[in-house]
């Protein structure tokens, strides 16, 4: 016959276990208002069809989407948020999910229930998703099709030459000329009883004795003829980057910098985040929650500008608090 062992938690005798403390013995709890909207605005990412959305100087405007507020209200808070949802999703429909989402997180975290959410739907931007799957969409039809779609040319999107300003400068002055030119026309032919400018000047430069100060206006024109022939023959600079999976199709690097900043928002430690894209370098300032390092975020964001002809090299800057240390229970403080 075979034996049964059964192992059983050894109490001791002498063991009293305490009933826990009444609610009016354990001390209050309060929470700060701007915990309730982190929390709102982690809430409300969360929820399909809203988009991280930011605009310029949205770090210092406070116009980065999503948005949230609480007012002082420690027990039942109100919750204002603000989203941007992604093209073509219902706003109607993605704001009854924030405001369920956000009070049913709210209470689970903090157990206490807001007593409203108000929703305001401040912007409309193209999703990630939708973004990729157009592009996906016109490489199929490309690759299916005898004919090419969109052909590869060679005109890079560029800015606008620095010779057409000039150029309008030109004339302006040149209209000028002229209306000076017919002036003194009609002074010469008794149209116009006046004295004449340019004989009087002409007359005072013939007669006026050599001084420094030619030399330094004589110099100066050099410069200016020179810089006017730089500005004509130099190329433009280009404004756009060629996207390798859609051949035809470009971005500008004010799109990078806004998808890089999206993508770091998303991760849920950051707090806040900023890109600036300039030639071949994209970085990237993050504001991490304590302890966090942005190991993770490095990967995703080098992924993200993967698909670009020339991608930009990407700086992260993260930049995060320690980590409080862990007291233990019982320890002196």
């Amino acid at each position: 016959m075979a034996d049964t062992a059964v192992a059983q938690r050894s109490v001791p005798h002498d063991l009293h276990v305490q009933p826990p403390a009444p609610p009016a013995d354990r001390g209050d709890l309060h929470i700060e208002a701007r915990v309730y909207s982190q929390i709102a605005r982690q809430a409300a990412l969360e929820v399909p069809g809203v988009v991280a959305h930011s605009v310029t100087l949205g770090s210092l405007t406070g116009r980065n989407l999503p948005k949230a507020l609480a007012d002082s209200d420690s027990r039942h808070p109100s919750i204002a948020v603000e989203i941007a949802i992604g093209w073509p999703s219902s706003a109607a429909e993605v704001s009854a999910s924030v405001q369920h989402h956000v009070a049913d997180v709210l209470t689970r975290l903090t157990g206490r229930r807001p007593a409203r959410v108000d929703v305001d739907v401040a912007a409309v931007s193209p999703s990630e998703l939708l973004l990729t799957e157009e592009v996906a969409e016109i490489v199929a039809v490309q690759q299916d099709s005898p004919e090419p779609v969109i052909a590869r040319h060679d005109r890079t999107p560029r800015s606008y030459p620095a010779a057409g300003l000039l150029a309008a400068l030109i004339g302006l002055l040149a209209v000028l000329a002229a209306v000076v030119i017919g002036r003194e026309y009609a002074v010469a032919q008794g149209h116009y009883n006046s004295e004449p400018w340019l004989a009087d000047a002409a007359g005072w430069v013939s007669g006026t004795p050599w001084q420094t100060w030619m030399a330094v206006v004589a110099i100066g024109a050099i410069v200016v003829g020179l810089w006017l022939l730089y500005n004509a023959v130099r190329p433009r600079a280009r404004t756009h980057r060629a996207i390798t999976a859609a051949p035809g199709v470009w971005t500008r690097d004010t799109d990078i910098a806004r998808r890089l900043s999206a993508i770091a928002l998303d991760d849920d430690t950051t707090v806040s985040a900023g890109t600036t894209v300039s030639r071949g370098r994209a970085k990237v300032t993050v504001q991490g929650q304590p302890g966090s390092d942005g190991a993770e975020l490095q990967e995703r964001l080098d992924d993200a500008v993967s698909w670009l002809e020339s991608p930009p090299k990407v700086v992260l800057a993260h930049r995060a608090p320690p980590r409080p240390p862990v007291i233990a229970e019982g320890a002196p403080a």
